[in-house]
């Protein structure tokens, strides 16, 4: 009751205000209509005036008339404060009804909110329920892509084994195979070489043997007998030589027994310098230091 007080001061006061005026009007209207008593004191006179009839009428008239004005007024104030009293109920009435429609509206918006928060939530539900199972898909797809993965990655592995393993037996045959041809290919190249250092020295041979008749010719066409000396003598001598031939040195390691003899070989040697040594390095190196046998006219 207080609380609607409160919420509803000004209609309130309104209300009371009227109520007051409707009381007092008809209190009011109550002290008219009251028969008045009219008591004389002692010693009052009353003077009675003859009044004609025509005059009285009209004054009874005027009373009757006043009488009636004054039940107009009051059924008017009668009316205006019911009419106030309507306007006021139906205000309130309003206002009620104003507020019934606030609270089925809020009551409404509330139920709506709780309904679209109902909604919401099942919304969120559905979808947390869709991702989980969305999730949960994408993870059986992906352990399935990664062992279709892993299966293929151990495949391609065998198969790369497999393949290493056949390369390996294939190198090796090859290998195998090689080293054969190169122990054959060494073997004939050995032959090769054989044969070659056989031809070799047949024809170093033959040149050293031509080049030390060339040189013992050539030392002999530069030897000069001494005269206390006799033909049948030899001598065996070194010779150091230079790849021109040139004559580094001369010595006798085996004496004729005649000094005069030695002598003049060594003058020889060292006249017919530079000496007709092979052109071949290799065959050279039995020329560096040689030994050779003098025999003149031999």
């Amino acid at each position: 009751m207080f609380d609607w007080i409160r919420e509803n001061s000004i209609a309130f006061v309104v209300a009371v205000v009227l109520h007051f005026i409707f009381f007092g009007a008809l209190f009011f209207n109550w002290q008219m209509d009251k028969p008045k008593k009219i008591v004389l004191e002692q010693g009052d006179v009353i003077q009675v005036t003859s009044v004609d009839a025509n005059t009285y009428d009209a004054e009874i008239k005027k009373i009757e008339e006043q009488k009636k004005a004054k039940q107009r007024l009051k059924k008017q104030r009668k009316a205006e404060a019911e009419r106030k009293a309507q306007a006021l109920k139906k205000k309130k009435q309003q206002e009620q009804a104003r507020r019934q429609k606030e609270k089925k509206q809020k009551a409404e918006e509330l139920k709506r909110k709780k309904a679209a928060a109902a909604k919401k939530k099942k919304e969120a539900k559905k979808k947390a329920e869709q991702d989980k199972k969305r999730k949960e898909a994408e993870k059986k797809a992906a352990e399935a892509k990664r062992k279709k993965a892993e299966q293929k990655r151990k495949e391609e592995q065998k198969k790369a084994e497999q393949e290493i393993k056949e390369e390996k037996k294939r190198r090796a045959a090859e290998q195998k195979r090689k080293a054969e041809e190169e122990k054959k290919h060494q073997a004939e190249l050995r032959r090769q070489e054989e044969r070659a250092n056989a031809e070799r020295k047949r024809l170093s041979k033959g040149i050293i043997n031509r080049h030390v008749a060339m040189i013992a010719q050539k030392i002999e066409r530069n030897w000069r007998q001494p005269l206390d000396a006799p033909t049948n003598l030899q001598c065996k001598i070194d010779i150091v030589l230079l790849p021109s031939g040139k004559v580094v040195s001369v010595k006798v390691v085996e004496s004729s027994g005649n000094l005069s003899f030695d002598r003049s070989v060594e003058t020889a040697v060292r006249r017919a310098s530079p000496l007709p040594v092979p052109a071949d390095s290799v065959i050279f190196k039995q020329f560096e230091v040689m030994r050779l046998r003098f025999e003149p006219g031999k």
